[in-house]
């Protein structure tokens, strides 16, 4: 009997999949992150040896893991090609053409006794969504996406409904957006549900698959990554230096970047001018992947080290190889060293509604993404979105205090350090929901 379990990467949107015939002793796993310690727990926890490693696609989120477990346990990184049977003991795994998402694209269907059970679609099929199409360029968006519309329409077409789906791009992941969270479903279940399959008409599906936000800088360099192959690292995390604040300031002095991953309101209260606020209670990856530079020394600090080790993990699992270690004894450490440290003004959503209508004068910067602007927002607001912050902040006045918010306060407190750097002063972070301002009864701004 198969087993199949589900790894999931959080902060990525995605999981991978232990495929498994404990009864046989053998195992493999689809679409591995780069760190590897939980796929070997499983294996071993089942007694199985995970003979093989297969990705669906060339990566542009996160650097595969496929490398690692060759090296560490000599699974097989062969590529299948489409229609090639791969035995898995008393299963079957057979490679689909599944282009969409990108030229290549493959998903994997695991045949119990010749009859389909389970589908890894990769981003092919995911909760109500594909995944997008545009990531090799917009010359080949409009083509990748009527490859999507016949992969939905055509090449699964004679699979049966009760087909269980796994894909490996979920709720939260910038490879695709406006699906349902989780990591399972069924054929059925999509074809009834899923408005990329409902939508059969090429125009309107067009429409609807390249109307998506942009994603990460990171991205544009990954599947290169990938295609050479990324330095192994190993099973065990490397270790984090600590390093003095001395260190710290000469490195930032030479170029580093600081990453504070303490949550915003901690953040605010006392930080390393110049730093970012990019918290561990959100997608470091993502954000650290958008605004600094790979091979850009990077150092942790502010938060436990418990915390500063998560935060490396999600480095490590986009590429970002060069964390010069963390800042020993935190914010303490700092102040102690006769250094200084800065602060935000911190509010909730009702302080800023109050704020705006005493009509005294300030600046509110809304810098969620285009999607959610358009939607409704403040009056009188400039729309910034985070990426854009450090190339527009020349725009916001000096001369007034300047109100960050985002939906939640978290993509906020980013921008907020960002224009920090940038050279502003009194700067006020939101915190809160943005529908609070439904709640308060205050009438929202549409174009």
């Amino acid at each position: 009997m198969f087993k199949v379990e589900v790894v999931r990467a959080g902060e990525l949107g995605n999981a991978s999949f232990v495929v498994s015939d404990p009864e046989r002793g053998v195992g493999l796993v689809i679409d591995p992150i780069r760190d590897i310690e939980r796929y070997l727990t499983i294996a071993h926890g089942q007694d199985v040896r995970l003979t093989h490693a297969l990705d669906t696609h060339l990566h542009n989120d996160y650097v595969s893991g496929r490398g690692e477990l060759a090296a560490e346990v000599g699974a097989k990184v062969d590529e299948l090609v489409a229609g090639d049977d791969l035995p898995l003991g008393s299963v079957t795994i057979r490679a689909l053409h599944t282009p969409g998402h990108t030229p290549d694209h493959k998903s994997y269907l695991l045949l119990d006794g010749g009859r389909p059970r389970v589908l890894f679609s990769g981003g092919a099929v995911m909760l109500g969504a594909i995944a997008r199409t545009d990531l090799f360029g917009p010359h080949l968006a409009v083509h990748l996406a009527l490859e999507a519309l016949t992969t939905l329409q055509v090449r699964l077409r004679g699979l049966p409904d009760d087909v269980g789906v796994y894909p490996t791009h979920g709720g939260g992941s910038f490879c695709g957006t406006g699906g349902r969270s989780g990591f399972a479903t069924t054929l059925g279940v999509e074809r009834e549900s899923n408005p990329f399959f409902q939508t059969t008409e090429v125009m309107p599906f067009l429409a609807r698959a390249l109307n998506q936000p942009r994603y990460p800088t990171y991205y544009r360099d990954m599947a290169a990554i990938n295609r050479g192959g990324a330095p192994l690292i190993g099973i065990t995390l490397p270790a984090l230096a600590r390093l003095t604040p001395d260190e710290v300031a000469r490195m930032m002095d030479e170029g580093a970047a600081v990453v504070d991953v303490r949550v915003g309101r901690e953040y605010d209260g006392a930080h390393i001018p110049g730093s970012y606020n990019i918290g561990i209670d959100g997608p470091v990856s993502a954000w650290v992947g958008w605004l600094i530079a790979r091979g850009r020394p990077i150092v942790l600090a502010g938060a436990s080290e418990v915390e500063h080790r998560k935060a490396q993990r999600q480095l490590l699992r986009i590429g970002f190889d060069t964390i010069a270690g963390e800042l020993g004894g935190g914010m303490d450490a700092w102040s102690s060293s006769g250094r200084e440290l800065t602060s935000f003004e911190t509010v909730d959503v009702e302080d800023l509604a109050h704020w705006v209508l005493s009509a005294e004068p300030m600046t509110v910067v809304d810098v969620r993404d285009e999607h959610e602007w358009t939607e409704g927002h403040v009056p009188g607001a400039v729309h910034i979105y985070v990426p854009d912050v450090p190339a527009r902040a020349d725009e916001i006045p000096r001369d007034a205090p300047v109100a960050v918010h985002c939906a939640s306060g978290y993509r906020a407190g980013i921008a907020a350090s960002v224009l920090e750097q940038a050279g502003l002063h009194r700067i006020i972070h939101v915190h809160g929901e943005y529908s609070d301002w439904d709640r308060l009864h205050l009438a929202e701004s549409r174009p």
